[in-house]
């Protein structure tokens, strides 16, 4: 059987930061890597239903949440076809730090 978390298979955005081109959900949620950029990938990887995705496996719920965060708080910064939900909620410092490397790695 199946499973829908192992086949799901993402092109990433933050390819220089995970590098890698692609990963599965399992692989983000299980690397430590992949948990601390998944925020952020789902920030800038408009190509993804996160918002599908999240309703099929809860343990996306506060990764989107955080990028529904940063998103609210920098949207100004960040091109999207489809904005995230507006959450009226202060990005945390360490954040804040993680979302211009982020950006700064997207540029390059």
């Amino acid at each position: 059987m199946q499973n829908p978390l192992t086949d799901y298979i993402i092109e990433l955005k933050l390819k220089k930061l995970y590098h890698r081109d692609k990963a599965s959900i399992e692989e983000l949620l299980n690397s430590r890597a992949g948990r601390n950029l998944l925020p952020y990938e789902i920030v800038f990887n408009d190509q993804v239903d996160w918002e599908k995705l999240k309703d099929s496996f809860p343990e996306l719920s506060e990764y989107y949440h955080k990028a529904c965060v940063i998103y609210s708080n920098y949207r100004y910064l960040i091109r999207r076809k489809t904005p995230l939900p507006t959450v009226k909620e202060k990005i945390q410092q360490e954040d804040v730090r993680k979302f211009f490397e982020v950006l700064r790695a997207l540029e390059c």
